[in-house]
């Protein structure tokens, strides 16, 4: 939008020095990271207020955790402050005419949506286990996944042709492998799907997926900015993504809402994200690291969205069936709770050990 707005105004012969910063990626992903935040934090106990008296409530007490009852009556539903921080930002710093940025914004929209009408279910019946059905939520999910897969591998997909269907690995420098189109598409259905629902499955405890999540967002946005970078991308032997710093511009204004978010979030939680943010944010971390190449580094990064995913799956599809218990508690960060960890110190806990598989995350950036 700004970089609209200084076009014109060139056009009528208007051209100030300053203009040359919108031209820096830098400056506007800082900027963006800012404005998001600024957002974020100023719309937050409005938003608190304006959920509350739509009666947007959480109502999770037959959960698992021993602490829910007393979270039950917090707004929730609060990742609509999110998206709308998010993508005010990403509009205003970012270039309306990338095709990366409009994809990312669409899904990250979509998927708030959907997760914003399974919130409202699960008010409307009193319980958060009468939210939408598994099989409408998947179907849901799927309308927005199929497609952008099939984008990935198509003709009009952003991604080079070169490495529409390769397989990258971290810590290697050459592809592993060429999985063809139908291959790819398919990886791609499945990964996206899981990664959204692994994200999702995170959000159980006061600021715990804002904080982990920054940390995964981050180090994509770090690989946005070298992989945009035709000099970083040639010195550090990566595959030159053009088009790509409008991800970065997108990462820097999603950092910066959820951080504003986390202003509210943070323990005693005010407001709760819901399905509304956990889902979006889960989508666009999906869909920032397909459209950079860099999926696979997903099971690093965001190691401890896996193991949350991977105890509940163990639990919900093996241990449910045979009649007994394989883990403690499902999803993990609530063993930790059950174990007598207060919930501040396992956040904070879970949040180092997302900072420390982030560091190892951007060491593929040069051990490879």
């Amino acid at each position: 939008m700004i970089q609209l707005l200084i076009d014109t105004l060139r056009q009528l012969g208007i051209d100030f020095g300053f203009f040359r910063l919108a031209e820096s990626v830098t400056f506007r992903a800082l900027v963006a990271l800012a404005t998001a935040l600024g957002l974020s934090v100023t719309l937050g106990w409005r938003t608190v207020v304006f959920l509350y008296r739509h009666r947007l409530r959480d109502t999770s007490g037959e959960f698992l955790s021993i602490h829910t009852h007393s979270k039950q009556g917090t707004p929730t539903g609060g990742g609509l402050l999110v998206l709308l921080a998010c993508s005010a930002s990403a509009l205003l710093w970012g270039h309306l005419d990338s095709v990366q940025l409009l994809l990312v914004l669409a899904g990250f929209v979509y998927l708030g949506l959907v997760g914003l009408v399974d919130d409202a279910l699960k008010v409307r019946f009193k319980s958060s286990l009468f939210g939408l059905g598994q099989l409408t939520k998947t179907a849901l999910l799927l309308a927005f996944i199929v497609p952008f897969a099939w984008l990935l591998v198509s003709d009009a997909s952003p991604v080079p042709a070169a490495l529409r269907t390769t397989l990258v690995v971290p810590f290697v420098k050459q592809p592993l492998a060429d999985l063809g189109a139908l291959g790819f598409f398919l990886f791609a259905v499945f990964a996206i799907f899981s990664i959204v629902n692994a994200v999702n499955v995170t959000d159980g405890m006061d600021g715990l997926l804002c904080g982990s999540a920054t940390s995964v967002l981050a180090v994509y946005v770090v690989f946005a900015y070298v992989l945009s970078n035709a000099v970083l991308s040639r010195y550090l032997l990566f595959p030159y993504l053009a088009g790509a710093e409008e991800l970065v511009i997108f990462g820097a204004a999603l950092i910066g809402a959820v951080l504003g978010f986390l202003w509210r979030n943070a323990f005693p939680a005010e407001l709760f994200l819901g399905d509304t943010g956990s889902l979006a944010i889960g989508g666009a971390i999906a869909m920032m690291a397909f459209l950079l190449r860099q999926e696979m580094l997903f099971p690093i990064v965001g190691g401890l969205f896996v193991l949350e995913i991977f105890t509940s799956l163990v639990q919900e599809k093996i241990g449910a069936r045979l009649g007994r218990r394989l883990v403690l508690r499902a999803p993990f960060h609530h063993a930790l709770t059950f174990r007598g960890i207060a919930e501040p110190k396992a956040v904070v806990r879970l949040w180092i050990v997302s900072l420390l598989l982030a560091a190892i995350g951007l060491l593929s950036l040069k051990v490879r």
